[in-house]
């Protein structure tokens, strides 16, 4: 039975998309089932987390630190902006339960217009051991969770160890698509850039840096401008003759009640980021949507039996690699329900690339802020003074 050349060629797109997940999927065994040698002498670990607002389970998330099994000696420092982030009593609670391991530090000062840097610089000061680690206030670790990340640090030429991560807890709409996306998108792409690539990349989500890397960044002002700080850590490791490595084992990134704005707002700017870092080579990314050239096929050809069974072929294999990715990165897969909303998050994750095509500026931690060529950072109010004077020199 014939079909429409248009409707082949769409199939055919969807084919690539599904070869390409299969691929990343298994960049993820591999980076899964990685082991690396132990230091003989195990560095002391400083453990910082900057927080802004309750997040899902927050307090869980910051437990999970204290049953971390590390030989040497760590310490755990928890930073928010001021008193009256509705994080600071929750921290100051945590903080006086266990103060043999856990101390909280507010701000000092804005140095930069990244409001995650700031924190980072003022914890990073206060931090009394040789490496640094960073995770974000959703992120829940493991208890082997310093022993991997100091055995990545003593492999010769790594400057920083970072773990890939996927999400946990879906119930709200937005946590459903997010989580999807994670599974889907994020970690597999992750993994097989630095797998098969061998690409010197940062996920900044949860990441361990060398003393090394942390001088060279001058404790962190040298990212304190940038939106995308992980894509900055990156090009210093390079600089420098470093590479990164991904740990064995996922962290997990805690979303529960995230709405479809939230979403939203996450994953265009992160396409915005991508847009001004990796352009042209961003605009393959629509090619690796299976779901949205499995969809246009029927759309094409409705009346052909062939495109609807194979279009929805190609549907049920993405929504398979999708749990079997979730099933590899937190040992469990998506409830079938949540698991067929698939489709439908693809497309709105597609209309949110788009958005992220377009936009010139972003709103992240209660500050609004204008990004510019290759994310640098700059106050609205402070672009427009400019744009003024450069109208008046024409004038």
């Amino acid at each position: 039975m014939s079909f429409p050349t248009s409707s082949a060629i769409a199939l055919a797109l969807a084919s690539v998309g599904l070869i390409a997940l299969a691929i990343e999927i298994f960049c993820l065994r591999i980076a899964k089932g990685r082991r690396f040698s132990p230091p003989e002498i195990w560095p002391g670990v400083s453990i910082v987390k900057p927080l802004c607002g309750i997040d899902d389970e927050l307090e869980i998330n910051l437990k999970s630190h204290l049953e971390i099994d590390y030989p040497g000696d760590w310490e755990m420092i928890l930073g928010v902006r001021n008193d009256s982030d509705a994080a600071y009593p929750l921290a100051l609670k945590f903080s006086r339960e266990h103060p043999e391991r856990v101390k909280l530090i507010l701000q000092e000062g804005e140095p930069g217009h990244n409001p995650k840097v700031n924190q980072l610089i003022t914890l990073t000061q206060h931090a009394a051991y040789e490496l640094v680690a960073v995770t974000d206030s959703n992120v829940r670790v493991f208890p082997n969770y310093l022993r991997e990340a100091a055995s990545v640090l003593n492999q010769p030429g790594t400057g920083l160890a970072m773990n890939l991560f996927i999400g946990v807890g879906e119930r709200a709409l937005g946590s459903i698509f997010d989580n999807l996306t994670l599974a889907s998108f994020v970690a597999p792409n992750v993994a097989a850039t630095s797998i098969a690539l061998r690409a010197t990349q940062v996920v900044g989500k949860s990441l361990v840096l060398s003393r090394e890397l942390t001088s060279a960044l001058k404790g962190w002002r040298v990212v304190k401008d940038v939106l995308a700080e992980d894509f900055r850590l990156a090009e210093v490791l390079r600089e420098r003759g470093l590479g990164s490595v991904i740990c064995p084992s996922f962290v997990f990134n805690v979303q529960q009640s995230q709405t479809l704005g939230d979403f939203w707002k996450r994953h265009s700017r992160w396409a915005m980021i991508r847009f001004r870092i990796f352009f042209p080579f961003c605009m393959l990314e629509p090619f690796l949507n299976t779901t949205l050239f499995a969809i246009l096929a029927i759309v094409l050809a409705p009346g052909s039996k062939v495109t609807w069974v194979l279009g929805g072929l190609c549907l049920a294999l993405s929504m398979a690699m999708t749990q079997t990715s979730a099933i590899i990165c937190r040992g469990y897969g998506f409830r079938p329900i949540h698991l067929m909303m698939s489709p439908i998050k693809e497309l709105v994750f597609l209309a949110a690339w788009l958005r992220g095509a377009t936009m010139g500026s972003v709103e992240w931690r209660g500050n609004r802020l204008q990004v510019l060529a290759r994310t640098r950072l700059a106050e609205p109010e402070a672009m427009a003074r400019v744009r003024n004077l450069h109208k008046r020199h024409r004038a």
